[in-house]
């Protein structure tokens, strides 16, 4: 019976060695029994799979065999920490492959005894390296997304700047245009009131012809530029002395209006001599009435041709109504960056040296438009707003190249390597980002595969931009 019962025990044991073997084997996780020498007692199939190594080569390889170098020490501190009675519930590791790849790993160590005193180790780990594949790239992505936006608000940051500096523009010539507008309106009833003044003189058909003639120069002429100053005060101070001479109001501001207009002390002389007696004074206040109303009149003139300047530059600045890609000519883009950025260059001395021969190119005209706009706008903060800048258009073989140089203190040689870097500046803090020659590097080599190039020392930075003129373009 009792030999019964002993075999019954040992076939028990046999079953659950065996399940327990079943259940290591089978196991998704890395299982390893190290002896105190480092010699493997055992490992499972996962852990053979995962390195690489056969149930034969096992024999022959100890825990350091299998430890990546970089994680040699770290797993050194381990295994004494273990071997002096200590269990791991969160070790982390690197393994190593047979052919020398890293295996990153987690898991836990739990110590087996025997009369206490520590005979192997049982370390159970998982291969972590996916989910450190995951989280990389998510951090990754969480980057790009980072200086996705930062890039954006650049953009933005700058669309703000050009949108203050163009209010700006348009602002002076509509003001300027409001006020001789306003101005236009009195001159205009003024001018109803000296009209009845004159015609209460009852002029004849020869005296209107005279008078006329007259309001004509007035409206019309213009002094000769290149007159002597010394001629054109002589000029004035007669005519000032005649109008005083026949009681004319302010002589002394008309006389410098009616010289500017061509007008001299003879004429009005001559034409007085065949207005009737007492004329004079309402003819020459409608003369100069009609010089006012002129110069009103070009002012409004010109402060609309500016602000439907500033409004063409705009759109095409951005390209608006046209195809994303097309051929375009980089002098225009080049002219139209400029009037938008006339706020900036106000006391810069600009210069252009236009290769007017060079082709249309193939380009996204607006992001070219923001490459200029980018660089000028580091090319003014260089000459602190007073200098020089040259901007110059050349063709190099089947590249069109255009450099901007400005005059002010350049770029150190350890920055002139890393001016396109992401977020690098040598601005203060708060008045750059770091991203505008960054964009301007990605606009031009990643969406026009062309080349940005810095040179630079005290004097004189060139920035230098060259892009593929493309087959279909008309040489």
């Amino acid at each position: 019976m009792l030999d019964e019962d002993h075999a019954e025990r040992d076939a028990r044991l046999i079953e659950s060695e065996a399940r327990y073997r079943a259940v290591i084997e089978n196991a998704s996780d890395m299982i390893q029994s190290v002896l105190p020498d480092g010699t493997f007692e055992f490992v499972n199939n996962a852990w053979l799979n995962t390195l690489g190594y056969t149930a034969e080569e096992v024999p022959g390889l100890n825990i350091w065999s299998i430890i990546h170098p970089s994680s040699l020490e770290h797993c050194q501190g381990l295994f004494m920490r273990v071997f002096s009675g200590e269990e791991l519930q969160d070790a982390d590791a690197i393994f190593m492959t047979k052919d020398g790849a890293p295996v990153p790993v987690e898991g836990s160590v739990t110590i087996r005894a025997l009369d206490g005193t520590i005979i192997a180790t049982h370390g159970f780990f998982r291969d972590i390296s996916e989910r450190i594949r995951a989280s990389e790239l998510a951090e990754e992505n969480a980057r790009l997304e980072r200086e996705k936006l930062a890039r954006y608000l650049e953009k933005m940051a700058a669309l703000g700047k050009l949108s203050a500096g163009l209010a700006h523009e348009l602002n002076n010539p509509a003001a300027a245009a409001q006020r001789a507008s306003a101005r236009l309106s009195d001159a205009l009833l003024q001018q109803h009131e000296t009209l009845q003044e004159i015609q209460a003189f009852g002029f004849s058909a020869e005296q209107w012809q005279a008078f006329s003639a007259t309001l004509d120069q007035a409206a019309r002429g213009t002094s000769d530029a290149s007159a002597d100053p010394l001629q054109i005060s002589d000029a004035e101070e007669e005519l000032e002395s005649w109008l005083s001479d026949r009681g004319v109001d302010k002589a002394w501001e008309i006389a410098p209006n009616l010289v500017a207009a061509g007008i001299t002390a003879e004429q009005i002389e001559e034409m007085a001599a065949r207005l009737p007696a007492g004329a004079i004074n309402p003819a020459i206040k409608r003369i100069v009435e009609v010089r006012e109303e002129r110069e009103l009149a070009n002012v409004i003139l010109r402060s609309t041709r500016r602000i439907s300047e500033l409004v063409s530059a705009v759109k095409a600045y951005s390209y608006m109504d046209q195809a994303i890609e097309q051929y375009v000519d980089l002098h225009e883009g080049i002219d139209n960056t400029l009037v938008i950025l006339a706020h900036r260059l106000k006391n810069i001395t600009l210069k252009r040296d236009f290769d007017r021969a060079l082709p249309p190119i193939p380009a996204h005209g607006s992001g070219l438009n923001q490459v200029w706009t980018n660089i000028l706008d580091n090319a003014v903060d260089a000459v602190n707003g007073r200098g020089t800048i040259l901007i110059r258009t050349r063709r190099d073989g089947d590249r069109a190249v255009v450099e901007i140089t400005d005059d002010g203190c350049g770029i150190s040689p350890e920055n002139v390597t890393r001016v396109f870097e992401p977020f690098f500046t040598t601005k203060q803090q708060g008045q750059g980002t770091g991203l505008g020659l960054d964009i301007a590097w990605r606009i031009v080599t990643q969406e026009h595969s062309g080349m940005l190039e810095v040179e630079s020392q005290p004097g004189a930075t060139t920035f230098r931009v060259s892009l593929p003129i493309g087959s279909t373009a008309t040489d």
